[in-house]
């Protein structure tokens, strides 16, 4: 038998197994016969994650606040950049996001020689889930990015959008001045973002509760009262540790010690 037919004798019974490879049924066939033998070999090969389409929720809004601030959209991936040493509760917390909404999660890693966490998510359709509802491909200034239309409809989704933002790129510190020979420790907030639209939604999200923050540049935003920073984390809240700790210590040695808050 010539080496010509015996390659066509091999490929009709191969055909026979798998069905005929040309059709979208032979494909199909033949995948699923590939993933038997996979599981009968233990070969470890890894099956496309399936992905749940989550529906418009607060949950799902606090992920692209999230997103807004640390995170990067492109075609096939979608990353959360963090503090590996301040911030890896919250790196958690995202990944449980990500679990809760689609059904899929990604561990936290530590990039070597750098103080990163990183959150990977490797889904085109998550890629393009996120954009439709709201997030932007690619550089986040340079396209505008904003609060989403649909998260500024409703004040439970704007107030998680922005629980998300802050948690990512926001900054709870004690100032501390002397005037006349006494010390005076204040409590602050600090919302840091190149956006403009981000800083307006924060700012406006804030005003809405009844806050006064302040803005000194275009690319900050202040809350220093005491009463307007209690308000938002009982009203908006926080669901990144390092905010939460700060906050409790301060007003927490402020009432055993009598410390004066201007």
């Amino acid at each position: 038998m010539s080496k010509k037919e015996a390659a066509r004798m091999g490929g009709l019974a191969r055909q026979r197994i798998h069905g005929d490879l040309g059709t979208i049924a032979g494909r199909r066939k033949g995948g699923l016969n590939s993933l038997a033998t996979h599981a009968r070999l233990d070969t470890r090969f890894k099956r496309l994650r399936s992905v749940r389409v989550p529906r418009q929720s607060a949950l799902l809004a606090e992920l692209l606040g999230t997103l807004s601030g640390d995170g990067h959209v492109d075609a096939y991936q979608t990353t959360l950049t963090t503090n590996s040493k301040t911030d890896i509760e919250h790196a958690l917390h995202v990944s449980r996001m990500f679990k809760k909404l689609f059904g899929i999660r990604a561990h936290p890693t530590k990039r070597k020689k750098q103080n990163a966490c990183v959150v990977v998510i490797s889904s085109k359709m998550i890629c393009d889930f996120l954009v439709n509802k709201g997030m932007v491909r690619g550089n986040k200034i340079a396209n505008k990015i904003n609060m989403p239309e649909w998260v500024l409809q409703s004040t439970m989704f704007r107030r998680a959008f922005t629980r998300g933002l802050f948690d990512t790129d926001g900054s709870v510190y004690v100032d501390t001045h002397r005037i006349r020979g006494r010390t005076y420790r204040n409590l602050c907030m600090v919302f840091s973002n190149k956006a403009e639209g981000l800083l307006w939604a924060f700012k406006r999200t804030v005003e809405e509760l009844g806050l006064r923050p302040t803005q000194k540049t275009s690319f900050e935003v202040f809350l220093r009262r005491e009463k307007d920073i209690r308000r938002y984390f009982n009203e908006i809240g926080s669901s990144n540790p390092k905010h939460t700790r700060k906050v409790l210590r301060f007003f927490s040695l402020k009432n055993r010690r009598g410390v004066r808050v201007v």
